[in-house]
C-alpha cells in the first residue's frame, strides 16, 4: 500500500514544542483494491517507538497512518488534527498527495469551523468537570490547579478555527503572538480563570467568524470524490 504523504504534526509543527516533546508523524496511504472494492477492511494504524504502556519521550516518535478514504472523510468534516495535514510541509510526498493538496479549499467549510469550535468546547468541559474526560497528567493539575495541556488545546483550537474561517488556511507554525499565549498556558503562567475567560472570548469570536466566512456551508464533496477516484484508479493501474 503506497504512502502518499508523511509529515510531522503536533507541538513541533505548531511551534510550541519543548525540549521534552516527542515527535508525531502522520501518514496517508492508498488502500489496495480489496479494501475499497472487496470485503476486506483496514483502519487507522498507530505505532510508537516508546515501550508499550509508557509515555513517549523526546527520543520517541509516534506515528499515525490513515487509509486515504478514512483520512479524507475526517478532513471533509473538519477534524482539526487531520485537516492540518493539508497545511504542513511534508517530509515526503507523491504526485497523488500534491493533487489532493491542490484542492484543499474543497475541504474548508463552515462545517470545519463548527468542528474546531466543538473540539475547543470539549476541552473546556473537561477542564471545568462538565465532561468526564480522563487525564493522564495529574502532575499538571497538582502543580497548576488544572490540566494545562487540555487548556492549551482548548485555546489553540479556537485560535486556529478563527484563522481558518477568516483566511481559509492554517498557518503552521502559528503566529508568534499566538504562540506566546499558548506557551504561557502550557507553562501554567496563566490562571485557570484567566484561561477560561480567554477561551470564552475566543469562542464568541469563532462563532462570529463561522457566520461571516466566505467558505461554503459544507465541503465540496463532488470535487473531493472526483479527485479520490483519480488517485485510486491511477494508483491501482500502476500495480
Amino acid at each position: 500500500m503506497q504512502t502518499i504523504v508523511t509529515a510531522e504534526y503536533g507541538s513541533r509543527a505548531i511551534g510550541v514544542a519543548t525540549e521534552d516533546s516527542d515527535h508525531d508523524l502522520m501518514s496517508v496511504f492508498v488502500e489496495a483494491p480489496e479494501y475499497i472494492l472487496g470485503i476486506e477492511t483496514i483502519d487507522t494504524e498507530a505505532s510508537s517507538t516508546a515501550p508499550a504502556g509508557s509515555r513517549s519521550t523526546r527520543e520517541d516518535t509516534d506515528t499515525t497512518r490513515y487509509p486515504l478514504r478514512k483520512w479524507s472523510q475526517l478532513a471533509a468534516i473538519g477534524n482539526p488534527t487531520v485537516l492540518s495535514l493539508l497545511f504542513l510541509d511534508p517530509i515526503e510526498s507523491t504526485e497523488h498527495w500534491k493533487l489532493l493538496r491542490s484542492i484543499r479549499d474543497a475541504f474548508i467549510s463552515r462545517e470545519a469551523g463548527r468542528r474546531f469550535r466543538g473540539y475547543s468546547l470539549g476541552q473546556r468541559q473537561a477542564i471545568v468537570g462538565a465532561r468526564n474526560k480522563r487525564t493522564n497528567r495529574p502532575e499538571l493539575i497538582h502543580k497548576h490547579g488544572y490540566d494545562t495541556k487540555f487548556a492549551y488545546h482548548m485555546v489553540r483550537t479556537a485560535m486556529q478555527g478563527i484563522e481558518l474561517m477568516t483566511t481559509g488556511a492554517l498557518r503552521l507554525p502559528m503566529a508568534p503572538s499566538d504562540l506566546e499565549i499558548l506557551r504561557s498556558i502550557r507553562a501554567g503562567s496563566i490562571t485557570k480563570d484567566a484561561v477560561l475567560a480567554l477561551a470564552s472570548e475566543l469562542d464568541d469570536n469563532l462563532a462570529v467568524a463561522i457566520e461571516r466566512t466566505e467558505a461554503n456551508d459544507q465541503p465540496d464533496r463532488r470535487l473531493i470524490n472526483y479527485t479520490l477516484r483519480r488517485i485510486y484508479l491511477d494508483s491501482w493501474g500502476s500495480r
